[in-house]
């Protein structure tokens, strides 16, 4: 009875942390998850209730469709589900090189809608390497609208992200850590953030021991941005990251919300 009392005066106590710090996600996905076939899919009249149960204030959808299919129809998805996400969220549109232009809603083709925070690409899944060449274009767009450009750490090569880091140094580059531990990639992943300083981690998937005090420690708690990635992981695992670091209270809430909430105030629509 004793044990029980305490187990949930702990839990009160981390939930009232966790409140405190204001989670704002950036790894909110609708459509079924592909490769995850335990995963349930996320609706948008749903995403409201499963922030508010897991203790989230809002954050950032994107769509599956836009992987698995096509740039555009993620983007047209997203387009239909606005009208019923919540007002505390924002949307991450899928881009393409900007040459040769291609149909459809696209990044860098006509206005955004206005809940546009970001832009996400997959070079390895729509075929097209990382490299100036090819994706320049789309880099200047994004810095003259001061939009993040967002990758899976999966669909990307270290040499070809770090000379683009270095060519565009304006460009804020988020690095997710998904869809697989990025564990076996931290040495990489690391030396580039200490010589790219625009270059930022999404820690849903960011395992290791003190992985986020190292981080904090040695280029600042600002590098790191909340991400769950749900529903096909669970919020509380990069949650439970934030909260047992030993790390300031100042640190936890940027890490929670903080640094992602300034980088989407600074786009210019």
């Amino acid at each position: 009875m004793q044990a029980e009392a305490g187990l949930q005066h702990m839990v009160a106590l981390r939930r009232q942390e966790a409140r405190r710090l204001a989670f704002f996600d950036a790894g909110i996905w609708l459509g079924p998850p592909a490769g995850f076939p335990l995963a349930k899919e996320l609706l948008p009249e749903q995403i409201g209730r499963a922030l508010d149960e897991r203790l989230i204030t809002g954050g950032l959808v994107s769509h599956w469709r836009s992987k698995t299919i096509s740039a555009q129809d993620g983007n047209l998805a997203l387009e239909a589900a606005m009208p019923k996400l919540p007002e505390q969220t924002c949307v991450v549109w899928t881009g393409l090189p900007l040459d040769l232009a291609e149909p459809g809603p696209l990044p860098g083709q006509g206005p955004l809608p206005d809940r546009v925070r970001g832009v996400r690409i997959f070079p390895k899944s729509h075929h097209f390497p990382l490299a100036d060449w090819v994706v320049g274009s789309l880099c200047r767009w994004l810095v003259e609208h001061r939009l993040p450009l967002w990758m899976w750490h999966v669909e990307l090569d270290w040499p070809s992200l770090y000379t683009l880091a270095r060519q565009w140094p304006e460009l804020l580059i988020v690095v997710e850590t998904q869809t697989q531990k990025i564990l076996y990639h931290t040495r990489p992943l690391l030396a580039l953030m200490r010589q790219c300083p625009n270059v930022h981690v999404e820690i849903s998937n960011f395992v290791g021991v003190h992985a986020v005090e190292y981080v904090v420690g040695r280029l600042g708690a600002e590098r790191l941005i909340f991400g769950s990635f749900q529903p096909a992981s669970d919020p509380l695992v990069p949650m439970g990251m934030v909260l047992d670091a030993d790390i300031s209270e100042n640190d936890k809430t940027l890490i929670a919300g903080g640094n992602l909430r300034r980088l989407i105030d600074e786009v210019q629509p």
